[in-house]
């Protein structure tokens, strides 16, 4: 079951709320924080993260943007706990959240993780050059491009 905080991540009045999704970190996906959609208790945030998938990445005969993961970041203690995913298919259709709120866990430096982190404890801004989206679409032109160079923009 997943935790309280998580739910309310997924619930419909939040699907409502405006996109601001901000580009935290590229390599295999291109995360973007909905940083719209964070929610504080002190100095924990509960958030999710859209991670944007290569272009034509499928799972069987199905095509994906990608999907939501849901975490729960101790800024402070500078842990992460992972509380579940939801899938985004090509067109935006949103699948359920699935996986339980995990306990938390030390933050790896260096990688996806850790760049969501910053962004969101830290107010980082790795790629200042990219705007932030305001739709799954939208990030999902702005992320594909940098998947499949490399490059920063």
């Amino acid at each position: 079951m997943l935790g309280g905080g998580a739910i309310a991540l997924a619930s419909p009045a939040q699907a409502q709320v405006p996109l601001e999704l901000r580009l935290a970190d590229v390599g295999r996906f291109a995360a973007f924080v909905d940083m719209g959609g964070i929610a504080w208790t002190g100095r924990t945030a509960r958030l999710r993260v859209l991670q944007v998938a290569e272009d034509g990445f499928t799972a069987g005969t199905e095509a994906f943007w990608g999907g939501w993961r849901y975490e729960v970041i101790d800024c402070d203690a500078r842990t992460i706990a992972h509380a579940g995913f939801s899938s985004v298919r090509v067109g935006g259709k949103e699948g359920p959240v699935s996986g339980d709120l995990r306990p938390a866990a030390p933050i790896p430096a260096g990688g996806a993780d850790d760049a969501v982190a910053k962004v969101v404890c830290d107010g980082w801004r790795p790629f200042a050059g990219v705007p932030v989206a305001t739709r799954v679409e939208e990030a999902v032109k702005l992320g594909r491009p940098l998947i499949a160079t490399g490059a920063e923009p």
